[in-house]
């Protein structure tokens, strides 16, 4: 930048207003044009800025209409406060218009806010406040940070503020986040921390808005195909556009707030039916006009019936309604998954147990998407695959510096990252003795303490507990603590082992359709389905559901599925299995014929020889 670009603003704000020429990089370009859009509408530099305060009522229904972005939006507000707020600064969100929904932040700046009109029910749009982080990233459809002077109005030239517009995953302005606060107090990092939570709100509404359809998730490097630098797109079943972050709007063509039809073949030039067909759930190759791009396609969630998807928050006392629990939960109990989600709606901890592979992590994210809060975080903690020596830090967060290794930024821990949504903590079982006391203080008194001390936060979340252990036996052997076990253990839940869960051919037909096997044509066959309901499964419905996952992966179009195509190691096991339960089936009709073998041989319609025969190979 020459030196002549670097004029003081007030010479600047002089040369614009008397209209002339500005040396080049004078102001942003974002700043600038918003001053030629200001001075286009008229607005005075000097003047105090228009509109009212909207009535409590006004404000109520503006609340209101914007609900179903603000909702899924709180753990990531909440997040960001606890970055900005600590230091003097606002948080404000804004809708579409850029009246201020919400305020929050340090009493001592809110005074300020006040005498700015920087409050609930006020316009902040261009339109009405001039030169502004939220008016200005709302009609420039980009984050923007606005410092001092560079404020249209004369009276707003002690503020400071950065804003990120939000986009809905179908392009359309929603509303923007804003953190305002002397201009000394912020900068870039506070910039980032905006659009930080922007992304995370995003990627929520996208997962909502996605859950139903085919996910599509497009990278240059394979490795990036999960991460927020992605091109994510969803897909109705005709291969018709029916979501994008922002990155897949790009890809599409798509500006913001010019939503048009895009279908999956004339994007990439095949049709979804046909990526199915070749690649199923794994990685392939994609190409979009010039670029190419490494692709994973993942298949609708299970759709709950009617009474899960549209139910509302109940009102206090009222039953949750019972949805039917989505395929992968078929055979357990009649009413199991009605009563758990009638216990996390009533706000009592649900506590699923089963052997190893049952189902219970399935369960959890079941009744997470049929309740009432299905659109606030589902956080899941697995107690047994944390470090026994972290698992504290990683439960109950900590502050700068707690201990060594720490992060700079201190940690907000796995309870509060639930705040509004779900808590699930798996193999409960294998928590460290040591920390089961400090966990039933917090769900006594709702509120935790991060180490190394602070504040001591409050917590709202419902919670659910999965365990493989026989807990009540944990309590007698002095390894679980009684006053936890009965804090936890109001009414639990058994999920059965797959054996004892019904059809388990007619089960795994319905998880490979699940997968996509349909769409290919990919079928069980009789023989398989005869292996699959003669073997015990000790790794239950996660051995099923990996079995499957990898037949499908070898599969051909077409194919049924057969015994021969599964791992050398399996069919010996269902062999050994089959042995031994033809040996334990042989011995107890001897035991019935009072050991008479003669006897059992024409019970059997063979040979005394043959049953010698048959007995010694299932003794093999």
């Amino acid at each position: 930048m020459s030196q002549a670009s670097r004029l003081p603003l007030n010479e600047i704000r002089r040369r614009f207003f008397a209209d002339q020429p500005l040396p080049g990089q004078a102001l942003p370009a974002p700043i600038l044009h918003s001053w030629q859009r200001c001075r286009g509408l008229g607005l005075p530099a000097g003047g105090g800025g228009g509109g009212e305060r909207l009535e409590e009522a006004q404000l109520r229904e503006r609340r209101e209409a914007n609900a179903g972005w603000l909702e899924p939006a709180r753990p990531a507000l909440a997040g960001l406060f606890e970055q900005v707020g600590p230091n003097g600064l606002v948080l404000v969100v804004a809708d579409r218009d850029g009246m201020i929904l919400d305020e929050s932040g340090e009493a001592g700046f809110l005074d300020k806010a006040q005498r700015l009109a920087l409050l609930p029910g006020m316009d902040w749009s261009e339109a009405a406040r001039g030169t502004n982080a939220i008016g200005t990233a709302l009609a420039a459809a980009d984050s923007v940070l606005v410092r001092g002077a560079e404020h249209y109005l004369e009276r707003n030239r002690g503020l400071a503020c950065a804003a990120s517009p939000l986009l809905d995953p179908q392009g359309r302005m929603l509303g923007a986040l804003d953190v305002s606060g002397a201009s000394r107090k912020l900068g870039q990092a506070q910039q980032l921390a905006v659009r930080a939570a922007r992304c995370q709100i995003e990627a929520q509404l996208f997962a909502d808005a996605a859950r139903h359809g085919w996910r599509l998730s497009l990278h240059h490097d394979p490795r990036l195909l999960d991460s927020p630098a992605a091109c994510q797109l969803a897909f109705d079943e005709d291969g018709r556009l029916l979501a994008a972050n922002r990155a897949g709007l790009t890809l599409c063509g798509l500006e913001p707030g010019n939503w048009r039809p895009r279908h999956f073949a004339a994007l990439f030039g095949q049709s979804l039916e046909h990526w199915l067909h070749r690649h199923g759930q794994a990685i392939g190759a994609l190409e979009a006009g010039a670029q190419r791009f490494s692709a994973r396609l993942r298949p609708p969630a299970p759709r709950l019936a009617a009474s899960a998807v549209g139910m509302a928050k109940p009102a206090a006392g009222a039953p949750a309604s019972a949805p039917c629990p989505p395929p992968v939960l078929d055979g357990l109990p009649p009413n199991l998954f009605a009563t758990a989600l009638k216990l996390l709606e009533a706000d009592i901890p649900v506590l699923i147990l089963g052997e190893t592979g049952t189902g219970k992590d399935r369960l959890a994210r079941a009744l997470h998407l049929a309740g009432s809060r299905r659109a606030a975080p589902f956080v899941a903690v697995n107690c047994a695959a944390i470090p026994e020596g972290l698992i504290e830090a990683e439960l109950f967060g900590y502050q700068p510096g707690a201990y060594t290794g720490a992060s700079r930024q201190g940690s907000k821990g796995r309870l509060r990252e639930a705040e509004g949504g779900v808590l699930f903590l798996d193999e409960i079982g294998d928590m460290p003795l040591s920390l089961q006391a400090r966990l039933l203080r917090v769900l006594q008194e709702r509120e935790v303490t991060p180490l190394g001390g602070g504040a001591a936060q409050k917590l709202d979340f419902r919670l659910i507990c999965a365990t493989h252990h026989e807990l009540r036996a944990r309590v007698d052997d002095g390894t679980f603590r009684a006053d936890l076990y009965y804090r936890l253990c109001h009414y639990p839940l058994t999920l059965p082992p797959l054996r004892e869960r019904g059809d388990v051919a007619a089960l795994a037909q319905r998880l490979l359709d699940q997968m996509g096997a349909g769409r290919r044509g990919i079928s069980i066959s009789p023989q398989l389905a005869r292996a699959l309901r003669g073997y015990r499964w000790p790794g239950n419905l996660r051995e099923l559901s990996n079995l499957l996952a990898t037949l499908l992966a070898l599969a051909d179009d077409g194919a049924a599925l057969t015994p021969e195509q599964m791992p050398q190691t399996l069919r010996e096991d269902m062999r050994r299995q089959g042995h031994a339960v033809a040996s334990d089936a042989i011995a107890e009709l001897l035991r019935r014929c009072g050991g008479n073998a003669s006897a059992a041989a024409r019970a059997l319609g063979i040979s005394r020889s043959t049953l010698y025969r048959r007995l010694g190979k299932a003794k093999d």
